[in-house]
């Protein structure tokens, strides 16, 4: 009986080394939001865990989770079966303007696959969530400064901003920014200590094609994600051919802001325009969105003659830690953009 009972608490002792959980700390470093810190095989083989199998959702189930700080942070904690890895997605937070803790945890909880089971794995993330803010307007009492595509004031995750020259007299200028659409271009006064997230893109928007795809219209897209609002009214120019519909972009809504009509010089909707001079269309707006352009019209369940949406600013409008532990990879669309700043 003796023997039977050892031989049972070894079996017992077995068991549970082989299955303990272990704990993997990841210093996630700085994520921008919208990104993702990706948690894959490699920090988990240098945790010193016995048995490590890919991971995926054949071989793991996410448990456990926990949050130290940062909760409100943290989109979604999923698995990417494609990549063999989780990822946590951070929010879409383009306005955040101070750094975030993020400090969380969770189980990889290994499934038993033929003769075999992974060890169950605790992985502890450290990391911080912020916009990369760069401090370029009137510095060095220059009362003048040019960025270009190459530049990353106006990339994905960066906040540009505007502080008065050391002389203190220089306190606004003006920005003229260049949208991820060439064809359209933004004028504004900026003042000392506006903080703009300027980025734009021109990404098509599925759900929009697919309910408009029985149009056959030639249909593009321009999204200033981080919707930055200005404390004075831009000029935004689209340099379009007179006769294009131009709608605002609300969560999937269109409402029209252009009664586009080709021929008629001077046809208004709303406080947009078609300026003969200028050959392009002129909106008055503090605060840049999301915009679609057509050269049909579309249907719309909004105003139909633009009046509302052109007299309210539209409103509408992500470096994925790769092997987490050491590699941070920002994916950088970038706007051109050229800021001239006076006194």
């Amino acid at each position: 009986m003796k023997k039977v009972l050892a031989l049972v608490l070894a079996v017992m002792m077995m068991a549970t080394v082989a299955f303990a959980a272990v704990t993997v700390n990841v210093d996630g470093g700085i994520v921008v939001p919208s990104k993702k810190i990706n948690i894959n095989r490699a920090p988990l083989d240098s945790g010193d865990v016995d048995t490590v199998k890919d991971v995926n959702s054949e071989n793991y189930s996410i448990t456990g989770i926990k949050y130290t700080e940062g909760r409100n942070l943290v989109e979604s904690v999923k698995f990417n079966d494609d990549e063999d890895r989780v990822e946590v997605k951070i929010k879409a937070a383009y306005d955040l303007t101070k750094e975030k803790n993020l400090e969380m945890e969770f189980t990889l909880k290994g499934k038993k696959v033929g003769n075999t089971k992974p060890t169950d794995v605790t992985v502890k993330i450290n990391a911080t969530v912020a916009n990369e803010k760069l401090i370029k307007a009137f510095e060095n009492n220059d009362d003048t400064i040019t960025l270009t595509s190459d530049d990353p004031e106006v990339q994905e995750g960066k906040i540009v901003e505007i502080e008065k020259s050391d002389d203190g007299e220089t306190s606004y200028g003006t920005l003229s920014l260049t949208a991820a659409d060439s064809d359209v271009e933004v004028e504004v006064r900026v003042y000392d200590g506006d903080k703009l997230y300027l980025y734009s893109e021109v990404d098509a928007d599925t759900d929009i094609l697919k309910a408009y795809a029985d149009t056959d219209a030639d249909i593009t897209f321009l999204t200033f994600k981080g919707k930055p609002t200005f404390n004075a009214t831009a000029t935004v120019r689209f340099f379009k051919e007179e006769g294009t519909y131009i709608y605002a972009n609300n969560d999937g809504k269109l409402s029209r802001i252009t009664a586009a009509s080709a021929g008629s010089a001077g046809q208004t909707a709303g406080n947009v325009k078609w300026d003969e001079d200028e050959g392009c269309y002129i909106l008055k707006a503090r605060t840049l969105g999301s915009y679609v352009f057509s050269d049909k019209p579309l249907k719309v369940s909004a105003t139909s003659d633009g009046t509302d949406a052109g007299t309210a600013n539209p409103d509408t409008g992500a470096n994925d830690v790769v092997g987490v532990a050491t590699a941070l990879a920002a994916v950088a669309l970038v706007s051109a953009a050229a800021v001239s700043l006076k006194k």
